[in-house]
């Protein structure tokens, strides 16, 4: 009971930030920004602030990342030990839009499908509200169908509105599943975005304990990144790989 009431109060807190709007990167451009929680949110409706962070063992961590979209090497060019990347994103966040939009591509061409990299993809609804249904819808996609995962992800930042605007309805979530893959269930996913996801606490919960406090946040073989500077993903890959 008090873990359910901590959960409701913590997404009363969402809303409220979500209607805020965004808490941007102070003067740095839309571009290389960020989207942050409200000071001390925690739970579903964004991560802790610095002084609540968690400890989660390398080995906790690498089963709760098991839980999450993961995007592979080609079989036949997979290194030995790929070099482990992990995104925390929104998707209502603009910013994360900005990111899928300019930097994914260019990320999962040259590392991914190389063989260097694979990238593990943690939905953080840090805006709350109908963010948290977003990556709930998200991981049911996931869930049902792997591979329709990363369509559904595009599909979902081509359809941003502004950050006060709450469109990602049940209805809305489940009409961008279809056009992501026809084969997948508009009830399912429409029920999938009302329901607790426990994967969702558990994204929260890495962001804690990993010091993430706004979104995109990058993470190379456990160092943050600047998401948005190709250059310094490329210098942390290559010093990763060279230990």
């Amino acid at each position: 009971m008090l873990r359910h009431a901590k959960t409701i109060a913590a997404l009363l807190l969402a809303a409220l930030l979500a209607l805020a709007g965004c808490a941007g990167a102070g003067d740095r451009e839309p571009s290389a920004g960020t989207d942050r929680p409200a000071d001390g949110a925690s739970g579903p409706a964004g991560p802790a602030s610095q002084t609540e962070k968690e400890a989660v063992s390398p080995k906790e961590a690498e089963r709760l990342l098991a839980a999450f979209p993961t995007l592979e090497p080609p079989a036949g060019k997979r290194a030995e030990r790929p070099v482990e990347l992990v995104l925390f994103a929104d998707f209502k966040c603009p910013h994360c839009k900005d990111f899928e939009t300019t930097v994914f591509p260019r990320l999962k061409a040259q590392w991914i499908e190389s063989g260097q990299a694979r990238l593990v993809y943690v939905p953080l609804p840090v805006l709350g509200g109908d963010a948290v249904s977003a990556a709930r819808a998200a991981l049911f996609v996931f869930d049902q169908k792997p591979e329709a995962f990363w369509a559904y992800a595009e599909k979902l930042y081509a359809a941003q509105r502004p950050v006060q605007e709450a469109w990602a309805t049940p209805a809305r979530l489940a009409e961008l599943a279809e056009a992501a893959d026809p084969a997948i269930d508009q009830e399912a996913v429409m029920e999938a975005a009302q329901r607790d996801d426990p994967r969702i606490e558990d994204a929260f919960r890495l962001a804690r304990a990993w010091g993430v406090e706004g979104v995109p946040a990058l993470l190379v073989a456990g160092k943050a990144v600047d998401p948005f500077d190709l250059n310094a993903i490329r210098t942390a890959v290559e010093a990763s790989r060279s230990r």
